[in-house]
This record gives structure tokens, C-alpha cells and sequence, in this order.
């Protein structure tokens, strides 16, 4: 493949799974940027983390795509369901993306969520769900093939009423926005709209600036969290994600994607 392929990660104990995996050459540095030259076999691999958000997720996949070109772009790391039967340790290939937190609130208080590009003022504002690249979809489904996550440890959030089993993989949408839901009916909302099978902040700004810069895109993320059966304690550290298993999924998908891009 020509060019480096980009992994871009909101979180340092995320992204560890990986790097730790890989074979380091060198770091450069650039203003807030830290980016890890790697290599995986024959592969030229950046890693970048970007910090949580879909602020900086732009930034860092802006960066990204301006200083190293790359050929592709990798995301991962942990998001939380937005179905009952998605468990911790299962796994999500994000088909496509969506920025479900760009609505408009009505006079009414009704919300109004554009399904299509508009304008505004001649302006073009795009449409909040974008696929993500087939090509790479695709190798990570091949990618999946005999894997098998690791089981959630108990200890850490496993729901009481649901046998202990091992991590499965999914396909699907993944949302994106600077919002955790734990409302059961608003998760249930989101999932009936946009078809989403889990929400993160990071994933959707990502494919939108990729998408600007012909970047091909893939997100897979791991569940850490499904409030439909254990509500997070968000007030002070959120200790709901551990960070010996957030991402960790994630990133054992991400390698094997990388393996077979490497054997292609």
C-alpha cells in the first residue's frame, strides 16, 4: 500500500494495545502532536493520539492528513452500546458514521435532524452520516474471520443477569458526539434513527476530515459500557473504563486488519 497507513486513538491507554504490538523506528513532534513511526511488516504505520472529543479528533485526523498523507486512516477504542445485546468485549467494524449531535431544535422544541445535504446562504452543509471506505470494511471482515474477543472480565461490569460468554463481532453504524447517553429511551431514539450500533465522540469527526482529504476511513471499536443494563457513575473519574481493557478489542481487530492490508 502507498503511503503510511494513520491509526488515530482518543486515549493513550487505548492506543498502548497497539503501539505495544508494533515495532517502533522513530517520534516526531509538532506543536501538541506526538506521532509514533512504526512499522508492521511491510506497513508504515503513524500513531497518533488525539485526545478525547470530536474537537480534537478533527485536529489530530487534520494533522494527520496534511503532514503525513497517508493512505489510509485506522480508528479504534471503546464506545458504548446502543443495543441490549451488545455487551462488554464485543466488538464493532463501523460500516458508516454519524454526527448525532448536529440537529436543530424547532420552535416547538421538535428536533429536527437534516437526512441529506443543504444549504445554507449557498453554502453546502454535508450530510451527518458518512460510510465508511468498502475496501477497508471489507478487509476487516476478512480480518475477523476466527476471531473471537477476549470475555469482559466479571469483576469489571459484566451485567448480573446474562451469562458470562466471549466477545462477538458486529457491523454497523457507529455514532459520534461530544454526549454520553444513558437514558435508556434516547439510546433507544438514536438507534431507531441513524441505525447505530454504539456511540463514541471521536469516530464521525474523523471520516468527515478524511472525507475532505480523499483519505480512505475505517473505525472498529470495542463496548465498554451498555447502560441498558449497569448505569456508568459519570460524576468525578469515570471508572467504567478500565483502562486495561478499553480498546484492547479493538485493537487485537486492528492488527489482524493490518495483517491482511499487508498481505494484499
Amino acid at each position: 500500500m502507498p503511503g503510511p497507513i494513520a491509526v488515530i486513538v482518543a486515549m493513550e491507554p487505548e492506543l498502548k494495545h497497539l503501539a505495544d504490538r508494533l515495532d517502533q523506528v522513530s517520534e516526531t513532534r509538532h506543536g501538541p502532536w506526538a506521532v509514533r513511526h512504526m512499522r508492521r511488516g511491510n506497513l508504515d504505520v503513524r500513531l497518533l493520539c488525539c485526545g478525547i472529543g470530536m474537537i480534537n479528533a478533527a485536529a489530530g485526523t487534520e494533522f494527520l492528513c496534511d503532514h503525513h498523507q497517508p493512505a489510509a486512516m485506522l480508528n479504534f477504542g471503546c464506545t458504548g452500546a446502543h443495543t441490549r445485546d451488545l455487551l462488554p468485549g464485543d466488538v464493532v467494524i463501523g460500516e458508516a458514521t454519524v454526527h448525532h449531535g448536529a440537529f436543530h431544535v424547532l420552535e416547538t422544541g421538535d428536533i429536527y435532524f437534516p437526512e441529506a445535504d443543504y444549504t445554507v446562504t449557498g453554502e453546502t452543509v454535508v450530510s451527518n452520516e458518512r460510510p465508511c471506505d468498502p475496501a477497508l470494511v471489507a478487509a476487516a471482515r476478512s480480518a475477523a474471520v476466527g476471531f473471537t474477543p477476549d470475555p469482559w472480565p466479571i469483576a469489571l461490569g459484566w451485567p448480573k443477569d446474562i451469562p458470562h460468554r466471549a466477545g462477538r463481532v458486529a457491523a454497523g453504524v457507529v455514532a459520534s458526539a461530544d454526549i454520553w447517553n444513558q437514558q435508556p429511551s434516547r439510546i433507544d431514539m438514536l438507534h431507531a434513527r441513524h441505525r447505530s450500533l454504539c456511540e463514541d465522540m471521536e469516530a464521525a469527526a474523523m471520516n468527515r476530515i478524511c472525507g475532505r482529504w480523499n483519505v480512505p476511513f475505517l473505525t472498529i471499536k470495542d463496548i465498554s459500557n451498555n447502560e441498558y443494563h449497569i448505569v456508568s457513575d459519570l460524576q468525578g473519574d469515570i471508572e467504567v473504563l478500565p483502562a486495561s481493557e478499553i480498546g484492547r478489542r479493538s485493537a487485537d481487530l486492528v492488527l489482524r486488519t493490518l495483517d491482511h492490508l499487508d498481505r494484499e
